[in-house]
């Protein structure tokens, strides 16, 4: 299981879901808040990430489970991605 790649995965979702360009979403920074993307615009959005985040820690087989409401507009990229590691 390569992190980076999951990490960076998880990042193209993010920009994904809320329609914004996903090149180079690799470099999108870690202390960003899904507000920034119009997760606060959209309790929808939320939702799908917890769905995408869920299907990632599956099929990596992190063991983490996502409900939902675990996701909302405070959290942050980093905060995302440790959902599915930690």
């Amino acid at each position: 299981m390569d992190k980076i790649f999951i990490s960076n995965q998880i990042k193209l979702e993010i920009l994904r879901i809320c329609g914004q360009p996903t090149h180079k979403a690799y470099n999108l920074p870690g202390n960003l808040t899904l507000d920034l993307f119009s997760y606060d615009q959209n309790e929808e959005y939320c939702r799908l990430l917890e769905q995408k985040l869920q299907e990632i820690a599956s099929q990596y087989e992190t063991g983490k489970i996502i409900l939902p409401g675990d996701v909302s507009k405070h959290h942050t990229v980093s905060d995302c991605i440790k959902m599915v590691f930690a």
